[in-house]
């Protein structure tokens, strides 16, 4: 007889699909001690670092005045145009290292919440990319 226990989400879906990213070059997250943004699920810190690291040459504190360029540009009622435009822009300070993709950071994490004025879910094994913007996060855009 087959013990059905073993056979659940985690061990079917969840784990083998972090394993998978995590071969693919990815890093796990965990959010145990991790500081995060609740309105945008994005990590000021990871994300100051992955700009600086594709951007050398930005003067220190820009990461800072960049995430809070991006919090503006989250909150337009514009369906994300003006975020996918800032994203794929290539003559300001780079957000993704087209050139040089290596130079970007990749993380997944499990499990993250996700809070709007009009829904609250879960949203599980949440991928992280390109200088740490989430590409889940279009729940302010989509209401």
């Amino acid at each position: 007889m087959i013990n059905t226990s073993m056979f659940n989400e985690n061990t079917r879906v969840k784990i083998p699909a972090i394993l998978h990213l995590i071969h693919l070059g990815y890093d796990y997250l965990s959010l145990k001690n991790q500081d995060w943004d609740k309105d945008t699920n994005i990590f000021p810190q990871l994300f100051i670092a992955a700009i600086s690291k594709i951007n050398p040459n930005i003067p220190r504190g820009d990461g800072n005045r960049i995430l809070a360029d991006l919090k503006l540009l989250l909150d337009n009622e514009d369906l994300g145009k003006a975020f996918f435009e800032r994203l794929t822009n290539r003559s300001q300070t780079k957000l993704i290292d087209f050139e040089n993709f290596n130079n970007n950071s990749f993380h997944v994490v499990t499990e993250l919440h996700i809070k709007t004025e009009m829904i609250h879910f879960l949203k599980q094994d949440t991928f992280f990319g390109i200088s740490q913007l989430n590409y889940n996060n279009h729940h302010r855009n989509n209401r």
